[in-house]
């Protein structure tokens, strides 16, 4: 249906402005009057500027590499991870000799037992008969001096009356 309108319409939809041709005329003569007045643009490039432009223009936007630094976090993060798993591996399989209870400080024992408040009693129930057998005692031989002196450093008279 509306195909049949299309070859019906009588105008183009096109529109001049009002007074578009009475000045037409005129408005043409004077642009060609401005035109040859003016004879050059007024823009002018310098002298062997398009025969070097090339050269100006690469080395202004010379690509420049990209550059990946070695030393980022992630990679001295890795690099210490390493470094201390080959640390403790050199550590724990290496050395072979250890500590034994020998190496120990009988001071550092003392101390961890207080700090630990462990009594007598518990040390007597993680040791056998034989073991607590007196002939381990024996062979220590403690001397007046070292007992008097130990009494005095730990005791205070009062505690050896009372017992």
């Amino acid at each position: 249906m509306k195909q049949n309108k299309l070859y019906n319409i009588k105008n183009s939809g096109f529109k001049t402005p009002e007074n578009y041709f009475e000045g037409l005329e005129e408005s043409v003569m004077n642009q060609l009057k401005l035109e040859e007045k003016i004879k050059e643009s007024g823009f002018k490039a310098p002298d062997n500027y398009f025969e070097g432009i090339e050269e100006t223009i690469f080395e202004k936007v010379k690509p420049e590499p990209k550059v990946i630094s070695i030393f980022s976090k992630r990679n001295l993060f890795y690099a210490a991870s390493i470094a201390a798993v080959f640390v403790l591996m050199f550590s724990v399989f290496i050395n072979k000799n250890g500590l034994t209870f020998e190496d120990l400080e009988t001071a550092s024992i003392e101390d961890y037992l207080y700090i630990e408040d462990i009594d007598t009693y518990e040390l007597a129930a993680l040791l056998t008969e034989d073991e607590l057998n007196s002939e381990y005692f024996i062979e220590t031989e403690l001397s007046d001096d070292s007992i008097e002196d130990y009494l005095l450093e730990n005791t205070t008279i009062e505690e050896l009356i009372i017992e």
